[in-house]
């Protein structure tokens, strides 16, 4: 893709590598590639307004794509966004912004999840308050320049705000300690914003847009090239202090706010949990197949691509955690099935066993403990998902009597109860498993059952590899149903990085 090259309307852009500035080739996101020829087939009036230096790597779904687009244009641009893809995000822990929106689409091609930071007004200063508005969005808009097929500020006016950018952001400790972890980044992007800019029209433009700001532009330039970080802070005050009268937030207002953002940014990454959710709320997504078909690592593998930027939590529905019921008896269970070996679960999987609808107590009462440990991992994740959270599960118990994951008991096996007793655990464990509820989407995954036995025995687990118990469940697990859900077949045979984003495209079309 030539450096600087505007895309013409109506014409497909192809996807030639992107050379980055380190010289390595780049594929390009087809969505971005088409949201952007889009925009300028519509003429939206938009450009892609900091952070250029890695526009490259934009381009490519690596880093966010930040657009100032004009108010008035805001309907159009939020149906080319949907057109392309783009599902709205919300915080969770209410950290947005007035006149700033998220929004996330998926591209398989790159395999990343796209974010969009879209703003219909300049807001700047530290990344968690952005305690300032800089009124010149008009004027910024009509000073926009083609890099790559994208309009951007022309140079100096993208340096004027860099530098305010970089000082403000050295008014609060925790930004201080941000920007400095990587502030060789900001010298070269200054660095690349001088050799494009001529500093005497970005002074007069400085002066033109903020008047207040006194303090001469090359000084500034010293400042952050060379300065140490005391000097910056000092700066940095100086340079709050002269936009004061651009605050958006007073200053008690502001370190209140900071506080608050802070402490829930911190929790949030303690719990391991991202902020954003998709506006449309959480869902349940489930993972199922017979073993060896790749349900364990494909779940964590969709969980790690989504929550790089969505808040996702992963369950294990085969090993429910134990609750107060069913903690101690667990402990006795090892021992009780070496004393007894016609109680262990492969026993109650072979064909001729479960033909005959033949269940002890103790199988009957294990049963039912797992349903109630079930239920209630399943109560905790539905509250997630009500508050936005995409829940991965391992598992998914079925809607027919399968057995496997689902209630273990069907008509004929209630009716040859040993005892009213039996009988009425039986009847209480299928009531638990028809009110829980269903998953939105299942992936049913499938492999050959060459490929399943031969991923067993590379399996690390406690016992070793165990190629009966895949052949014996294999069938069960084949059969299993899931009423109510929306149904997914993924072949698990091929590359795990091509079957991870066929998996992601299911998701994705189904949150």
């Amino acid at each position: 893709m030539p450096a600087e090259s505007l895309v013409a309307p109506g014409t497909t852009v192809p996807l030639a590598p992107i050379t980055s500035k380190d010289g390595s080739d780049l594929r390009p996101s087809s969505i971005e590639l088409m949201l952007f020829a889009e925009l300028e087939r519509q003429g939206i009036r938009y450009c892609h307004w900091k952070s250029n230096i890695r526009l490259d790597k934009t381009l490519c779904g690596r880093e966010d794509i930040d657009l100032l687009v004009h108010p008035s244009d805001a309907d159009a641009f939020q149906r080319i966004i949907n057109e392309c893809g783009f599902k709205l995000a919300v915080s969770r822990m209410g950290a947005g912004h007035a006149g700033v929106f998220h929004a996330l689409a998926w591209d398989p091609d790159v395999g990343r999840l796209l974010d969009l930071h879209a703003y219909h007004q300049l807001v700047s200063g530290d990344s968690f308050v952005k305690s300032f508005r800089f009124p010149v969005e008009e004027d910024l808009l009509a000073r926009t320049a083609p890099l790559m097929g994208v309009h951007i500020p022309d140079p100096a006016s993208e340096l004027v705000l860099f530098l305010l950018r970089m000082l403000l952001k050295h008014n609060s400790i925790v930004e201080i300690v941000k920007v400095n972890a990587h502030y060789d980044e900001c010298r070269d992007e200054l660095s690349w914003l001088l050799q494009r800019s001529d500093i005497n029209e970005a002074a007069a433009l400085c002066e033109d847009w903020f008047p207040s700001v006194q303090i001469p532009i090359r000084q500034m330039i010293d400042c952050i090239a060379k300065g140490s970080i005391p000097l910056r802070v000092a700066m940095g005050m100086r340079v709050a202090w002269a936009l004061r009268y651009h605050r958006r937030l007073g200053h008690a207002a502001a370190g209140f706010s900071r506080i608050m953002r802070v402490g829930k940014h911190f929790a949030m990454r303690f719990r391991s949990r991202r902020n954003l959710s998709l506006l449309t709320g959480g869902a349940w997504i489930a993972l199922v197949g017979p073993k060896g078909t790749g349900k364990s690592t494909l779940a964590k593998l969709v969980a790690e691509t989504l929550g790089k930027n969505l808040d996702v939590k992963t369950i294990h529905l085969g090993k429910p955690p134990a609750t107060w019921l069913s903690f101690l008896p667990r402990l006795f269970v090892p021992a009780v099935r070496k004393a007894l070996p016609n109680e262990r679960l492969s026993e109650y999987e072979k064909p001729e066993r479960r033909a005959e609808r033949r269940y002890s107590t103790f199988f009957v009462v294990g049963k039912l403990l797992v349903a109630y440990d079930r239920r209630r991992l399943l109560t905790r994740s539905m509250r997630a998902m009500s508050s936005g959270t995409i829940v991965i599960s391992d598992r998914c118990p079925a809607t027919n009597a399968t057995g496997l994951d689902g209630s273990a008991f069907d008509d004929l096996a209630i009716t040859q109860a040993g005892s009213p007793f039996q009988r009425w655990l039986m009847e209480r464990e299928r009531s638990i498993y028809r009110r829980l509820p269903k998953p939105r989407l299942v992936l049913k995954l499938s492999a050959p059952i060459a490929t399943a036995l031969k991923r067993d025995l590379a399996r690390r687990k406690p016992g070793g590899p165990d190629p009966n118990a895949v052949l014996r469940r294999w069938t069960l697990e084949s059969e299993a149903e899931f009423a109510k859900s929306i149904l997914c077949s993924i072949d698990t045979d091929g590359d795990l990085e091509e079957t991870m984003r066929k998996a992601v495209t299911c998701v994705w079309q189904s949150v």
